[in-house]
């Protein structure tokens, strides 16, 4: 009798790291979430928690494909980026994903280079325009590509007075070798269900197709703006092989869970927690409001066409 291979879990973990060397007035990360220009850890347990969450996740015993998530930015965080390089190293660990705006990559790399295995390392770089020279992004971007071998994304977001920009990094990514994406740019401020309504892009005619037209997966759109209106119901796999870790260490099926304050799964931080794998793959979403984030929907049922197994990414679709 064979043992069967434990199915590889996707862990989406946003840290309380919040320090940026940006200021992008369209930054989500806002309110009781808000990143810093002073202080890189707003409570000295924020720091411990993470350091006990990486450590959780780096000896479970499913193989486990990790999105480091933070309210700032993680390259301008030296203890945040150690313990990423540590999670490198940990053999279950098929990739680690870091969110950055690619500015401090080149230099951060280097250093890490000794302590890591940055092959392992999925680089989603999101170029924000008045904020960073899109040449000095394009060549962190091909630097972390070619260098170290690191899964690098360039991102842009879609707004509604920004399509220009966004044609210029998608043809300046195309130039360097590199993968580009673009997304919906959303309203930070709208309130959950509202749809359409929080993405500033749709109130211009022919906002999707100007999206394809940048390169940028209408499909993907499409699933982001039903999601944006309400999941309850629809078929998700989130509990099943995919989970959302909050600042506190608490785990939910999901962030928009987290965010509707719904039962959360249990605490890493608790001796001996190990994920309630669900045996089913799809179950009805019962959280209110809608998804926000891609790592969310793309984990429902009707977005699982435009997820790829094998790409080293949580955010990535192959557009």
């Amino acid at each position: 009798m064979t043992t069967p291979v434990p199915r590889p879990v996707r862990i989406w973990y946003v840290a309380g790291q919040r320090f940026c060397n940006l200021n992008c007035p369209s930054c989500v990360s806002i309110g009781d979430w808000a990143k810093s220009r002073r202080y890189d850890w707003k409570n000295p347990e924020d720091r411990h928690t993470y350091e006990q969450v990486v450590t959780w996740i780096g000896t479970r015993p499913h193989p486990a494909k990790v999105r480091l998530g933070t309210l700032g930015e993680p390259f301008a965080s030296l203890f945040f980026l150690e313990k990423a390089a540590w999670l490198t190293l940990q053999p279950g660990v098929e990739h680690v994903e870091l969110l950055s705006n690619a500015i401090l990559v080149p230099r951060r790399l280097r250093k890490l280079e000794a302590q890591a295995n940055l092959g392992k390392l999925s680089l989603w770089l999101t170029w924000h325009d008045g904020q960073a020279d899109l040449d000095r992004v394009i060549k962190a971007a091909a630097f972390a590509q070619e260098t170290y071998g690191c899964f690098v994304v360039v991102n842009a977001l879609l707004f509604e007075d920004n399509a220009a920009a966004v044609a210029r990094a998608r043809d300046a990514a195309r130039a360097g070798g590199l993968r580009f994406n673009v997304d919906l740019g959303y309203d930070p401020t709208a309130p959950t269900g509202v749809g359409a309504a929080a993405v500033p892009v749709m109130k211009a005619e022919g906002a999707l197709d100007t999206l394809a037209e940048l390169g940028g997966n209408r499909a993907l759109a499409e699933t982001a703006l039903l999601g944006l209106s309400s999941c309850q119901g629809m078929l998700c796999r989130a509990g099943h092989d995919a989970f959302f870790i909050d600042i506190h260490g608490q785990v939910f099926r999901c962030s928009n869970y987290s965010a509707q304050d719904m039962k959360p799964l249990g605490s890493v931080l608790a001796p001996g927690f190990e994920l309630p794998l669900r045996a089913e793959t799809w179950a009805p979403c019962a959280a209110r409001g809608g998804c926000g984030n891609k790592e969310d929907f793309l984990n429902l049922q009707i977005a699982s066409p435009l997820r790829p197994e094998t790409v080293p990414s949580l955010g990535w679709t192959d557009a």
